[in-house]
């Protein structure tokens, strides 16, 4: 009976053993499950993911922005339709392979059958995604990240044009959350935790030499949008101009929002930028005269921004990273006249798209 009590203690030891380790989403010697990680994502929703993603779907051309400057390209299965218009037609030079890849949904509506089909480890959605397709997603038990590039509440967060106390804070502390979680999710925790320590380190530069630059000294600068359309306050340009030493002439708006060229007239802006995917907005007003009077259109001061500028709505970690200093040196040249801007890029395109830069 001794014996027979050994036994029965070693057998019952062994089942708890292996209903611990099935529970917590630990592989059992059969290879019946895969373990998991659980991770809170923008939308404040948790999800748990297998700890060894292997296939991405990515329905967000930040996140899918940010996956390749992780290296993590090969991973893809899936992304975003109309990437290259979203992100710019450089990316392809990239990474060619995006050409090859399914585009299952976008930024307001996916296909999740098709989504499903492609048998992903997880989903990258955009957070202005409608609910019901988020449950969709969750309904199929695909595990499905939410990313909003910014820190705000649930409601907020899931806005496309959020109302931010602090746009700068807000977008600041949420790009490394970003980043975080991204670089945690795909194993690529260390070249994030890089992208971040370079994006700290070159917005340092720019802070400390614009402390020269009196607020009533700040250039006045209006970025241009098809349409007439133009960024105020609570979007990340503001943020970028600010960051920059300039003051952006439209800050008294909210959102993306429609102007007139009498309001920009009366605004009157020494420098008009454009973002390098609408270049011509700058040949119409040049050739336009209703525009003619405005100061930058008068002294020539138009501004076609490289493509790694990125003055969106949203940023992406080289317009934090590459882009303010950028334009930081373009509003104040003698400042930045050491600063090279062009080494920069150089170096963040080797070294975390993999690819020499070209312009």
């Amino acid at each position: 009976m001794k014996g027979k009590g050994k036994c029965f203690v070693a057998s019952a030891a062994i089942f708890l053993a292996i209903l611990f380790l099935s529970l917590n989403g630990c592989p059992t010697w059969a290879g019946e499950t895969r373990a998991t990680i659980e991770v809170t994502d923008q939308l404040s929703r948790k999800v748990s993911v297998p700890a060894d993603v292997k296939r991405i779907v990515a329905l967000h051309h930040h996140t899918l922005d940010i996956l390749l400057e992780l290296g993590q390209g090969d991973k893809l299965v899936g992304v975003v339709d109309r990437w290259k218009g979203l992100i710019g037609d450089y990316i392809e030079g990239v990474y060619p392979r995006l050409a090859e890849l399914p585009t299952p949904g976008g930024l307001t509506e996916i296909n999740v059958e098709a989504v499903a089909a492609l048998n992903p480890d997880v989903v990258f959605f955009a957070h202005q995604l409608p609910e019901e397709f988020i449950k969709k997603l969750e309904a199929m038990g695909i595990p499905a990240i939410g990313i909003s590039l910014y820190t705000a509440d649930r409601e907020q967060a899931s806005t496309l044009s959020p109302k931010l106390i602090d746009p700068d804070n807000a977008y600041t502390d949420g790009m490394e959350k970003a980043l975080r979680l991204i670089g945690r999710v795909t194993g690529a925790d260390k070249k994030a935790d890089e992208l971040w320590r370079l994006i700290v380190k070159n917005r340092a530069i720019a802070t400390d030499r614009l402390k020269s630059v009196k607020p009533e000294d700040r250039v006045r600068v209006y970025m241009t949008n098809p349409n007439m359309y133009t960024y105020g306050t609570g979007r990340y340009v503001g943020v970028a101009l600010n960051r920059a030493g300039a003051h952006n002439v439209a800050e008294e708006l909210g959102g993306y929002v429609q102007v007139s060229v009498e309001q920009i007239a009366n605004w009157d802006p020494e420098v008009i930028f454009v973002q390098s995917r609408y270049g011509n907005l700058l040949d119409e007003i040049r050739n336009d005269p209703s525009w003619k009077d405005i100061d930058a259109v008068k002294s020539g001061k138009l501004i076609l921004t490289p493509e790694y500028v990125k003055p969106w709505g949203h940023p992406c970690p080289e317009s934090m990273a590459l882009g303010e200093i950028w334009l930081a040196k373009t509003f104040y040249p003698d400042i930045f006249k050491d600063v090279d801007v062009d080494a920069m890029v150089r170096d963040f395109y080797q070294n975390f798209y993999g690819v020499p830069y070209t312009d």
